[in-house]
C-alpha cells in the first residue's frame, strides 16, 4: 500500500529527511506536480514531531523538513499550526543541532517564516527560494504569483532579519516568448 507520508525512522544517520507535505496548489504554467501528486496536504504536526524525536533518538542531528511548498504546510487543515510555528516545535527537540527545509515558493513566504531565521538558533542560515525569472511579464506567464519587486523585497527582508542568510534559487531561461529584454532583467 502507497503510503502519502512514508517514515523513515530504520537506519541510522545523523541527517534525515522528514516530509510534511505533498502536492501543490499553485498550478504554474510549466509545472506537472498539482497534476501528478495532488493538491496540497499537510501531514498532522504531531506525527512529525513524534518522527523527529524519534530520529534524534536514532542519533539524527539534522532534520530537513521537504514538501513541494513547505511554506504553505497546514494553512489548509483546521488546527493545524503554521509552518513557522512548527520550525520552532522542531527546534525544542532534544538532540536536533541543525534544522533546513526545501522548497519554498516566493509567494507564500510569510513574514512569520522570514522571522524564524533571526529567532530560531538551530534553523540553518539559508533559504532555497526559487525566483525562475526576473521579468514581471515572464512571471506572469509562468503564473508565479509574484512580482520582481515582491521576490526582491523578501530576499531584502531575509538578510534584514539574518545578514548572513545564504540562499539559493533556481532559474528558468529561455521561457516561450522571453525576449531579450525579459532575459537582461533576469541576469539583474
Amino acid at each position: 500500500r502507497l503510503q502519502l507520508f512514508p517514515r523513515r525512522t530504520d537506519g541510522e544517520s545523523v541527517t534525515r529527511f522528514v516530509t510534511v507535505m505533498q502536492g501543490c496548489d499553485n498550478f504554474c504554467s510549466y509545472c506537472i506536480v498539482p497534476h501528478v501528486r495532488g493538491r496540497e496536504v499537510s501531514r498532522p504536526s504531531a506525527e512529525i514531531l513524534e518522527e523527529v524525536r524519534e530520529l534524534a533518538a536514532n542519533g539524527a542531528r539534522e532534520i530537513t523538513l521537504i514538501g513541494q511548498n513547505v511554506n504553505s504546510y497546514g494553512q489548509k487543515e483546521a488546527g493545524e499550526i503554521s509552518f513557522a510555528r512548527l520550525l520552532e516545535r522542531v527546534e525544542g527537540i532534544e538532540g536536533i543541532e541543525r534544522i533546513r527545509f526545501t522548497t519554498s515558493h516566493p509567494r507564500d513566504l510569510s513574514e512569520e517564516l522570514i522571522d524564524c531565521f533571526g529567532s530560531l538558533e538551530k534553523l540553518c542560515k539559508h533559504i532555497h527560494l526559487p525566483v525562475q525569472s526576473g521579468s514581471d511579464p515572464v512571471l506572469q506567464k509562468m503564473n508565479r504569483g509574484y512580482t520582481r519587486g515582491e521576490y526582491l523585497g523578501k530576499v531584502r527582508r531575509l538578510k534584514t532579519v539574518c545578514p548572513d542568510i545564504r540562499l539559493t534559487s533556481d532559474v528558468i531561461v529561455g521561457f516561450p516568448g522571453e525576449s531579450g529584454t525579459d532575459f537582461e532583467e533576469t541576469l539583474s
